[in-house]
């Protein structure tokens, strides 16, 4: 099925790929660093001596040596980071598909307020009747866990997190660790849990994936003069001459052909949604 590019989708796909890009912009900005000063090996003055120009280094006040280690190591230090971005901008989607489907009427108004990533996902389901891929929500879940873990527990494995891993089946094991190269199968309570830049690549594949799927479902589930209702609300937020242009329906069939061909919104549809807004 065809993905409709209605504008929250396209905001939240913006938003992936700006994280997606300025999470390897660091990666890939911390190993030219490290690469850089290898240049400086055996030197004993610190880095602001080195490059006095170089904004904020004087925060990072260390030895050529010292800093190229810590800027190996980055990789650990960006998945801490990423994983929680990327989920963040997940649930933030998650958030606006639910309000779409209170406007609709399929859930109770507030839910989108009030429930947090790890009720979403079945909200999502019980209220379109379609269904996210299994291995998919077990790998969000773990990767959500794998976060609490370091926010809530010191970056050790707690129990739900080790529980979540033993549910696993092959189909899980195989896409994580083709993505991620390493398992936390191996996990007990009280263990480090370990993050990199296999665990953030995970992260944003994941939710690019969920994001998708929630974008089918919701094809379905909302009615036509819902549809209708975004695509006219679309073109007036891109184009606000169009509210009293002669043409503003030529131009709404336009969009919708555009944005969403495969729901077939009719003529009839779209005036209806140009009379309501």
């Amino acid at each position: 099925m065809a993905i409709v590019q209605f504008a929250d989708y396209r905001r939240h796909d913006a938003a992936m790929v700006e994280a997606g890009n300025a999470l390897m912009a660091l990666l890939a900005g911390a190993q030219l660093a490290a690469h850089l000063l290898k240049l400086n090996e055996g030197s004993q003055r610190l880095l602001p001596e080195v490059y006095p120009n170089v904004q904020h280094i004087g925060r990072f006040n260390l030895r050529s040596e010292a800093a190229r280690e810590l800027l190996e190591s980055a990789d650990t230090h960006l998945g801490a980071m990423g994983v929680p971005y990327a989920l963040a901008i997940h649930e933030d989607y998650n958030k606006t598909c639910l309000s779409l489907l209170e406007s609709d009427g399929k859930v109770p108004l507030g839910t989108a307020d009030r429930l947090v990533l790890a009720r979403q996902h079945g909200e999502i389901e019980s209220a379109t009747g379609g269904s996210f891929a299994a291995d998919s929500l077990l790998q969000l879940d773990t990767l959500r866990l794998m976060r609490n873990c370091l926010i809530h527990e010191g970056g050790r494995a707690g129990n739900a997190l080790v529980d979540a891993v033993a549910r696993w089946d092959a189909k899980t094991a195989a896409g994580w660790t083709k993505v991620v190269r390493r398992t936390p199968q191996a996990l007990a309570v009280g263990d480090i849990v370990a993050f990199g830049y296999g665990e953030m690549l995970l992260a944003l594949a994941v939710t690019k994936s969920l994001a998708r799927q929630a974008n089918q479902m919701l094809q379905t589930a909302l009615t036509t003069a819902r549809w209708a209702d975004l695509v006219v609300a679309d073109l007036f937020e891109t184009s606000p001459g169009a509210r009293k242009a002669p043409d503003r329906l030529r131009r709404a069939k336009g969009l919708a052909r555009h944005l969403c061909g495969s729901l077939g919104l009719t003529e009839l549809d779209l005036q209806s949604a140009l009379v309501r807004a």
